[in-house]
């Protein structure tokens, strides 16, 4: 059950989240965003379940949530009515971040482009596709799992603010968080939102390890640039990703 009077208590933004759909189980989000779309104007709009079937992730990787337990919910931007286009999984990334240490009081890392990340280990993902002049954002946070709550496939590798000794949280309060920073940010062009998403970056001046051509190369990850990309530092020469996975 979706707790409306929470969501809408806390929700201040003027456009996302004003109209939202709520299915008590779906397979994707941002399949049913997909749908959606089909027949709609739908800038702002938030699909969100509590229970995610068949979640994916970047490069078609699987995401596992937990019924009741996972924040999982995507929203529709029309790329004609926001500022900062460009730079979307960053911002969401740095939207998500500030809306954790506000709701739970716990500080996360983001792995470029936009995984967070809790102690080393993997708290939520974020895929963002595109379908004629909209980006659906979709979002998949660990939230009140415990450690048994965790599919055997990624319990060595992912956590979640409850397995981090926070109190149960209350996925509406977390959605209308994110919605609001969310908002604003897309909005926003004074924010300096390379600088804020470096400040959160887990492997700043690190060694990585990244796909490129179906190689994996090694470098010194430096940061990113105005649109997002990845700056890597291999044998004092300067290389961009634009995509893919690292591993650190």
């Amino acid at each position: 059950m979706f707790e409306y009077n929470i969501f809408e208590n806390q929700l201040k933004s003027e456009t996302f989240g004003r109209h939202l759909k709520y299915f008590q189980s779906t397979d994707s989000t941002n399949t049913e965003a997909k749908i959606y779309l089909e027949n709609d104007d739908s800038h702002g709009h938030v699909i969100v379940t509590k229970n995610q079937t068949s979640g994916r992730g970047r490069r078609e990787n699987e995401w596992i949530s937990t019924p009741n337990k996972s924040l999982t919910f995507s929203i529709i931007l029309n790329q004609k009515k926001i500022k900062n286009k460009k730079l979307l999984p960053i911002i969401s990334a740095v939207a998500i971040i500030k809306s954790i240490q506000k709701i739970a009081n716990v500080e996360c890392s983001i792995k470029w482009p936009n995984d967070i990340i809790l102690n080393n280990q993997k708290l939520g993902g974020i895929l963002i596709e595109q379908k004629k002049n909209y980006m659906i954002i979709g979002i998949g946070i660990n939230v009140n799992e415990n450690y048994k709550d965790l599919n055997i496939k990624i319990k060595n590798i992912s956590t979640s603010l409850r397995i981090n000794k926070t109190p149960v949280i209350k996925l509406e309060s977390l959605l209308a968080c994110i919605l609001n920073k969310l908002e604003l940010y897309c909005n926003n062009e004074k924010i300096d939102f390379i600088n804020e998403w470096t400040n959160y970056c887990l492997h700043i001046n690190k060694k990585i390890n990244f796909y490129n051509k179906n190689t994996i190369q090694s470098g010194i990850f430096k940061g990113i640039n105005e649109n997002g990309e990845g700056i890597i530092k291999i044998n004092d020469k300067i290389e961009l990703i634009y995509t893919g996975m690292i591993n650190l």
